[in-house]
This record gives structure tokens, sequence and C-alpha cells, in this order.
């Protein structure tokens, strides 16, 4: 799947304005780094505010593919959810988050996942998306650009730790 195929699928995927983006050059192939950001119920080893990860194959294409569910149980509070939308090894994942589950701060979030292949042979410039639009409550919403802000740069450091360049 090349930049332009990836942002056909986004179009189809969302409307909502890009909120983040951001990119690191890992240490490992695409294969490797995709195996790792899918293998749902070890996420909490990379992103941080998870205790942990449990998945719903029930309505999913294959196990952990479009129509799985992730649920994910912070230390405190109620576990969000987050639909499986576009899966295509090794190089694209897209999930939706519940508005519910993201408690005011946004709606219609959707986040894209690319993995494709880095300046030199045996990396991966991996790109983490999400589109959504702001939550009303300004709190809520000032709150939300925090929690998503620091989840980004813990995540990308701790992938960059595991893989580096």
């Amino acid at each position: 799947m090349n930049a332009g195929s990836i942002d056909a699928k986004i179009a189809e995927l969302t409307s909502s304005p890009l909120q983040f983006d951001v990119e690191a050059v890992l240490g490992a192939p695409p294969e490797t780094v995709f195996a790792t950001i899918t293998d749902f119920e070890r996420m909490p080893e990379w992103m941080p505010l998870m205790k942990r990860v449990e998945v719903d194959n029930s309505n999913a294409e294959a196990p952990g593919q479009v129509g799985a569910v992730r649920v994910i149980y912070p230390p405190v509070g109620k576990p969000t959810h987050e639909i499986v939308t576009a899966f295509d090894a090794p190089t694209l994942l897209a999930y939706h988050a519940t508005d519910e589950s993201l408690m005011g701060m946004f709606t219609d979030h959707t986040g894209v996942l690319t993995c494709e292949p880095g300046p030199l042979a045996g990396q991966t410039r991996f790109r983490w998306r999400t589109y959504a639009k702001p939550g009303r409550n300004p709190v809520k919403r000032a709150l939300g650009q925090r929690v998503f802000r620091y989840v980004f740069w813990h995540s990308m450091r701790k992938l960059k730790q595991r893989f580096p360049a």
C-alpha cells in the first residue's frame, strides 16, 4: 500500500479533522513493527495509561482484524472500546474509538497507524495519525489534548527504545 492509497483509505474511514500526527524511524522491518502494534494484548508494554487489553473477535473478519474490538482497561475508570476498521498487514491499521469511551474529550475518533519501509534497509517509517472532532466542553477538550499528547509521546519513546534505529 503506497502513500496515495493510504490517504484514499483514510478519506474512506473518516471526515474528522487531523488532530495529531507523529512519526518515527524504527530499527526493525515493517513486518516486525506491525506485528508489535497489532499484538493488542501486549499494547501496555509500549503504550501508557493501560492496565490490560482484551480483544473481542466475535465480529472480526479474522482474529484482531476488521471488526475486532479492543477493550482497553486504564489503571482507573471505565474501559475504552476501539473497533478495528482497517487492517492491511504489514502496512495499515485503523481503529475507531467510541464517543462514550473518550468521555467528551473528542468525538468521531479514528486512529491510523502505518508502517512503511524506512530510509535504510531493515527500518520502518512508523506514523500514527489521529482524526477527531474536539469535544464541546472546553475543559474536556483541553484535557483531551494533554492526554493524547502524553500517550503519543510516551508510546513513540517506548517504540524507539524497543526498536532503536
